[in-house]
């Protein structure tokens, strides 16, 4: 990401400006960049007098500023971290000193999980060209699902890991978009196998726990490619692992699948890219909705959702009083006879 290795190299270069802001619903790139200031700021022995790290829960907003208002000791520069800060007290008190920072200390605010309020004056200045001198202020959003595939093999990439397109979208696909997990899950895998060694499907399935066969994001693919032998292999699956498959996920997915596949086809006559944005999803997939497109017409597209709808009412307990794998079997049928 941009915004993160233009400060690593602000960090390597020693042109820091006197504040970091970072807010935001992805904790992943705050918590990278807060540890590279912890442990690249300042040299080791000036650590015990000039490095301080506050919790804002506990914390309170003018021993903050009385802390980063000090002179550093045996050093040029003192580092002070705010971490937790959406939960600091009177945390719009702080406006006065990001107004006029010390240039000794260095500040770092971690506002994760939310953004700063731009309604309120500070948030207002953070995000004014009178504070772009001083402070640097990022919001880190959620990765959106269509650009996950491509986030983890850049990832992949850097760490040196081996890992096909296909997996990288398997583990988009089970994992979602907590990018701390996918990193964590990666790494548990790497040091389990040899340098070099490519991450595969039942590698995949040995350490992380994920089946390509038998998981409830691969059962709406075997539905919407209408393979038979696939769907009633998971289904009897399911009858023999029921906590593994809860009728209302697999529903919810399943209508997920087929409204993308109903956009598709008003989307077909597109350019593939264009298609895919139409739709929310990764141009790797476009090739899966252009098959789909084949087997399910727009007419039967129609009665899927429409299927599934009356489904997940029954998955909730709505008029009926059949059990979930009754149901389950039931739907699949359903479905693959349209």
């Amino acid at each position: 990401m941009k915004e993160v290795n233009d400060i690593l190299i602000q960090i390597q270069n020693g042109k820091t400006k006197p504040v970091y802001i970072f807010d935001g619903e992805e904790p992943f790139y705050i918590d990278a960049l807060v540890e590279a200031f912890e442990n690249t700021f300042l040299q080791p022995h000036e650590k015990d007098f000039n490095f301080r790290v506050f919790f804002g829960k506990d914390a309170l907003w003018n021993d903050i500023v009385n802390e980063c208002r000090s002179f550093p000791v045996f050093a040029s520069k003192r580092l002070v971290i705010l971490k937790e800060a959406s939960q600091l007290k009177d945390f719009e008190q702080l406006e006065n000193y990001l107004k006029s920072p010390a240039e000794s200390t260095l500040l770092v605010i971690a506002y994760k999980y939310k953004k700063v309020d731009g309604r309120g004056s500070l948030g207002k200045y953070i995000k004014s060209s009178a504070a772009k001198s001083h402070i640097e202020y990022v919001t880190f959003d959620k990765i959106k699902d269509a650009k996950l595939q491509d986030w983890i093999l850049q990832y992949t990439i850097k760490h040196n890991i081996k890992l096909s397109a296909t997996n990288a979208a398997l583990l988009a696909t089970y994992l979602g978009n907590d990018l701390q997990k996918i990193a964590n899950e990666l790494e548990k895998v790497s040091i389990n196998i040899k340098e070099g060694e490519e991450i595969t499907e039942e590698l995949i399935e040995k350490y992380i726990g994920i089946s390509k066969e038998y998981n409830v994001f691969q059962f709406p693919k075997a539905i919407i490619e209408r393979n038979t032998v696939l769907t009633y292999k998971i289904v009897a699956y399911y009858i023999a692992n029921p906590k593994e498959a809860p009728m209302v996920v697999i529903t919810a997915m399943l209508y997920n699948e087929f409204c993308k596949l109903y956009k598709y086809h008003y989307a077909k006559n597109l350019p593939q890219a264009e298609a895919a944005k139409a739709i929310g999803i990764a141009p790797f997939f476009i090739k899966e909705y252009q098959q789909a497109a084949q087997v399910y017409n727009l007419t039967q597209t129609k009665k899927a959702i429409g299927l599934l709808y009356k489904y997940n009412l029954h998955s909730i307990g709505v008029d009926i009083a059949d059990n979930n794998m009754t149901m389950l079997k039931e739907l699949s049928f359903k479905l693959l006879s349209l």
